[in-house]
């Protein structure tokens, strides 16, 4: 079995590194625009290889998938239609990690990801399978909500809630993840209340939840952008879902970038010269270091030490009764990380480990499911499977079931 993964960067180089470590699998192709960074990834990951792609070329595209099982899209959202396009053209399943948070050229994320919904017959027919969010979150986070929602009769809510805590902290910001996602994205967050999508304000909606040990209580805020669960988790879900929305900790500095408007698209004027704030701001904000220099960062110190917990809390109803079904999935910290996969990150690290288990279930047709969709939509023994892998990497999934007296 060939595995392909487009994109060399910090999810991509995690997938890279846990794919090679399963016997099944003979060659990772490492592929990416910057044929130096796909090298710098493959040395020394046995069956590993590198090559230079354009993703923004469907032929190139098809040049380099040509044999593989998987087509793993481990790049920007904006290219998503050219490599499930390339992938179904191969003959190779396919599995990405965002929809549509890509500023330019953007309408709406509903829409972003019904361009890919819309290919469900192609891939019915041609007998393959296009998983759509499978990362952390969207990903994980899928898989979790529909696992409570086959143990309730009714559905009424789905919130999802990450938390973070800093064991040490860093001495220094660094950015572990794609700048353009992380810092940059202008796309408004939304929620999903009673059949239609609202936008909210990005770091609104303060709240304090409170996360089993060793997170605890965490100030939670809307995220910055738009994310997948909202959209799909109501169209997928059924069982009269009324409402879903998604939280995250709220990173001081990431707010203030937002409210000095760094992350507008419009031009202003600058003694007397046009600038765009957002292409500034992704000028200035370091690149996002390879796994090499980030382990080095650890050693020294500059990373510090965190840990995570994602929540799913499931509202609704089990035989007219009223019930909380909460599933978490609570990840190593960063020091335990390292011994594991040197130079990832937690949440590179949480999300490239969960796009590697469904990719091997790609690989290995444990996922039966024709056709494009979102990892809610998974047969149950395949969920059952992909929560029973999670452990094996040391992401914990634990439950809790509240029923409710009034």
């Amino acid at each position: 079995m060939k595995i392909l993964i487009v994109g060399c960067g910090a999810v991509g180089s995690v997938i890279a590194s846990e794919l090679v470590k399963d016997r099944e699998i003979d060659e990772v192709k490492c592929a990416d625009v910057d044929l130096q960074k796909a090298k710098q990834l493959t040395h020394g990951l046995k069956n590993a290889s590198a090559c230079q792609v354009n993703a923004g070329n469907i032929d190139d595209l098809v040049k380099v998938a040509k044999g593989v099982s998987v087509v793993v899209n481990a790049t920007l959202p904006k290219f998503n239609l050219n490599i499930m396009d390339a992938a179904l053209k191969s003959g190779a399943h396919y599995l990405d990690m965002a929809s549509g948070i890509d500023p330019e050229p953007y309408e709406s994320l509903e829409l972003e990801m019904n361009k890919q919904f819309d290919q469900n017959d192609k891939w019915k027919d041609a007998g393959l399978t296009a998983l759509l969010g499978g990362g952390i979150s969207p990903g994980t986070t899928n898989v979790l909500a529909a696992h409570a929602a086959d143990r309730l009769d009714r559905v009424y809510e789905i919130r999802i809630r990450h938390g973070y805590r800093v064991l040490e902290k860093p001495s220094q910001k660094i950015s572990t993840w794609c700048p353009e996602i992380s810092w940059a994205c202008s796309v408004k967050p939304i929620v999903f209340e009673n059949g239609k999508f609202r936008k909210v304000s990005p770091f609104g909606g303060e709240e304090v939840y409170t996360f089993p040990d060793p997170v605890g209580p965490c100030t939670l805020v809307y995220m910055l952008f738009a994310h997948e669960e909202v959209v799909s988790l109501p169209r997928f879900i059924g069982k009269g879902l009324k409402y879903v929305d998604i939280k995250t900790d709220c990173d001081p500095v990431q707010k203030a970038i937002y409210q000095l408007g760094l992350v507008d698209t419009k031009p202003i004027q600058v003694k007397g010269v046009k600038v765009v704030p957002r292409d500034v701001l992704l000028r200035l904000v370091p690149k996002t270091p390879s796994m090499e220099e980030l382990a080095e960062m650890f050693k020294t110190g500059i990373l510090g030490n965190d840990v995570f917990i994602f929540t799913v809390d499931v509202r609704g109803e089990k035989a007219g009764e009223k019930m909380n079904h909460i599933i978490y999935v609570k990840g190593p910290t960063l020091s335990q990380i390292q011994k594991k996969v040197p130079g990832a990150s937690c949440d590179s690290y949480s999300t490239g480990t969960s796009a590697a288990i469904f990719t091997e279930m790609l690989g290995k047709k444990e996922i039966k499911n024709r056709g494009a969709f979102p990892p809610e939509c998974l047969e149950t023994k395949a969920r059952e499977t992909f929560i029973a892998k999670l452990s094996e990497k040391d992401l914990e999934v634990c439950e809790r079931v509240e029923r409710l007296l009034t």
